[in-house]
């Protein structure tokens, strides 16, 4: 397949297509050159179908003589076939429903339709040359018919035939190569077979909106200009660039189809036609711009018949009717799959994959200079049995198809997305390596070229995916974690995460997607890892960096030991952030220690003077606790103990002592008493005060101090 190829006027017969340019026709805010296509017909009326029409007979076998039979395990099912042509006789026996609502150039407004009359002309007054007009070959009047707007109309009925006879190649009950098809009819030619560019452009760019992208779609154009049409071949690019197939009739005027639309149009697959005798028709075009013949010599098909005793069927010869039959095998091709993963290069290299080569006898033996001969490929598409039973079954990173293996033939089983595959000739086989957490579409196709047999849809389980987007909100001591989960990965239930704190292993746990860590100490970093587990195992974890801060915490307790002129400060570790510094000031506001160690020495103090000092913290950030420890001390006392159990009795000497030799003396207030030398506590929590007096020896001052005890 090298192009697309689009033709403006039926291409059915051995008749020569002329087309003429006319004026400038104004559509929309677009000018167009028109160009005016029309086609003769070669009929043969046709009393019943009870024969197998040949070319559906040629297509599924490799060889002559005809079998007889044809053989399909396809139907098309699913897929559209937009017939771009005269409209189709929706009601016909033979397409069983399956024809949907499309577009038709008459639902137009009446302004447009009198100006395309214009230009066309009535289909009562043929040009010179041409058959004349007969009124009965018409169900309705030609003129009404063709030139009425219509808002209603979705292109059927077909006042001509011709698009109704294509139709019927491509999905009839009986006449059809795809019997499951669904029909949808683009009418850009009037009751005469003829049409416009811009008819035919407004046709195509119907279609364009009318697609779903992803949906399997194949559009038939049996139709054709005798020139290049840039405006048109950009139209079928769009198409294509939608992941539809287009399908061209190569013409039918003996000549290099090279120098028309759309038999040279980049991307469509083009169709020369042969007879029965695998001989290449005299009337078909060819040359490299044609990729492929199909049967189109004396072709059974549906037919726009008037009234129950009329008869529905005739014969028609063209490139109108090898055309259909490539249209109709695509669609079959296509059956269950999604076009965003297949392409129309894809569906070339199947039809070629299975062409009949070296089969067709050429008619036309010396092409012009600059020319070649059309590669002798003839549509095949040789059946398969479908298989049945179809399951398919997943586990962690593999799929695997069983199936009833009918006829023995070598199967392709393919995954998608991604396109893995699996090779059998048996009953089943297993695609490994897949990415868990993935719903797959997976089709079983036979190699030989019969192409979709059938398909199902699995769900790829295993241990989550990583999460993503994980991300840390710091507090003081807190880390508050949040990620996301990949949304439709096929997961499978109860996805438990865990996030977890390192150093220290502080972890936690959520159903959801977030979940706190406290306890931290702040100031140090902590890697924050999470993953996520599920019945099937556990996902790869994901890691952030962050750090905890906040206000310190001060020390919890706070000691003296008394020196002369001198007292050593030592306070508890405060562990809740790391590398603090520690601040102790002077009761008048001046620093006197600065230290990340826990304790220091202050000197140059007066013995028995009371000093009081409080201790604060500040974090490596530079953020300060909210309060302080105060500490009272004297220089030349030391206190030793300041807690005693309920109902003890303490010797005083344990509680303070000084460092002065003088005479001493204790007094208490409050609710211990003193026996002696010892202290006697009361047996309910409370607390004392104990004062020490010392009298004047040596270098050491006549000094006191008081000291809170606690009991408890």
């Amino acid at each position: 397949m090298r192009r697309f190829a689009v033709l403006l006027a039926l291409l059915c017969s051995s008749t020569a297509v002329y087309f003429a340019p006319v004026a400038a026709y104004a559509a929309a805010s677009d000018v167009v050159t028109e160009h005016v296509a029309h086609t003769q017909v070669v009929q043969t009326v046709v009393t019943t179908n009870s024969v197998l029409p040949w070319g559906l007979d040629r297509i599924d076998q490799k060889d002559l003589p005809l079998s007889g039979t044809y053989s399909y395990a396809t139907t098309g099912a699913g897929v559209k076939a937009y017939i771009v042509d005269s409209g189709i006789k929706a009601d016909h026996v033979e397409f069983s429903g399956r024809v949907a609502s499309g577009w038709s150039y008459r639902s137009s407004s009446q302004a447009t339709l009198d100006s395309w009359r214009t230009t066309l002309g009535s289909c009562k007054n043929p040009p010179a040359g041409s058959s004349p007009y007969v009124a009965s070959d018409h169900p309705f009047d030609v003129d009404v018919f063709d030139y009425t707007s219509t808002s209603s109309d979705v292109g059927s009925p077909d006042n001509d035939g011709h698009g109704t006879h294509v139709a019927g190649i491509i999905g009839g009950t009986t006449t059809g190569v795809a019997k499951g098809v669904t029909l949808v009819p683009v009418r850009v030619l009037n009751s005469c077979g003829q049409g416009l560019t811009s008819m035919i452009l407004a046709g195509l760019s119907w279609i364009l909106e009318n697609h779903q992208l992803g949906e399997p779609a194949v559009v038939n154009m049996s139709i054709g200009f005798d020139i290049r049409e840039n405006a048109i071949d950009s139209a079928i690019r769009s198409l294509i660039a939608e992941g539809i197939v287009v399908i061209a009739a190569a013409g039918n005027s003996g000549t290099s189809a090279c120098n028309t639309t759309p038999a040279a149009t980049p991307g469509t697959i083009s169709v020369g036609a042969t007879s029965n005798a695998d001989a290449e028709t005299s009337w078909t075009n060819y040359g490299t711009c044609v990729d492929m013949y199909a049967p189109g010599a004396s072709i059974t098909s549906t037919w726009n018949y008037q009234g129950t005793n009329a008869n529905p069927y005739t014969i028609l010869s063209g490139t109108s009717m090898a055309a259909p039959h490539v249209t109709g095998a695509v669609a079959r091709n296509l059956q269950g799959v999604v076009t965003t993963s297949t392409t129309a290069a894809d569906v070339w290299s199947w039809l070629d994959a299975n062409m009949t080569t070296g089969k067709v006898r050429r008619a036309h033996l010396f092409p012009p200079t600059g020319e070649s001969f059309t590669p002798n490929k003839l549509l095949a598409i040789i059946s398969i049995d479908a298989v049945t039973g179809l399951t398919v079954t997943s586990g962690p990173r593999q799929i695997s198809a069983q199936w009833v293996n009918n006829s023995g033939a070598t199967y392709v089983v393919t995954a998608n997305p991604g396109g893995g595959t699996c090779r059998t000739n048996s009953s089943g086989c297993t695609i490994s390596g897949l990415p868990n957490n993935r719903k797959y579409s997976i089709a079983v196709s036979a190699e030989n070229g019969s192409g979709l047999v059938t398909s199902s849809v699995a769900s790829l389980v295993g241990p989550p995916v990583s999460v993503v987007n994980l991300g840390v909100a710091a507090q003081s001591q807190i880390l508050e974690i949040s990620w996301l989960q990949v949304d439709g990965e096929g997961d499978g239930p109860s996805i438990t995460y865990t996030a977890t704190a390192t150093p220290g292993d502080l972890k936690c746990t959520s159903l959801s997607t977030s979940c706190t860590i406290t306890g931290l100490t702040n100031g140090i970093e902590y890697s924050i890892s999470v993953v996520g587990v599920n019945m099937y195992g556990t996902s790869e974890s994901v890691t952030v960096k962050s750090t905890p801060d906040g206000k310190p915490d001060v020390p919890g307790l706070a000691t003296s030991l008394s020196r002369s002129e001198a007292v050593a400060l030592s306070w508890s570790e405060v562990t809740t952030s790391a590398n603090v510094t520690y601040v102790v000031k002077s009761e008048n506001g001046n620093v006197v220690c600065r230290t990340i160690k826990t304790s220091c020495v202050v000197a140059g103090l007066t013995n028995g003077v009371k000093y009081l000092f409080n201790i604060s913290t500040r974090s490596v950030t530079g953020l300060a606790a909210e309060k302080s420890l105060s500490l009272s001390v004297r220089p030349g006392f030391t206190v030793k103990k300041s807690l005693v159990n309920k109902g003890s009795v303490s010797p005083l000497s344990w509680l303070v002592s000084s460092l002065s030799k003088g005479k001493k003396s204790w007094t208490e207030s409050g609710p211990c008493s003193i026996v002696g030398t010892k202290l006697r506590a009361p047996a309910v929590s409370t607390s004392c005060l104990v004062t020490l007096k010392v009298a004047k020896m040596g270098k050491y001052p006549a000094m006191s101090t008081t000291v809170r005890i606690a009991v408890k």
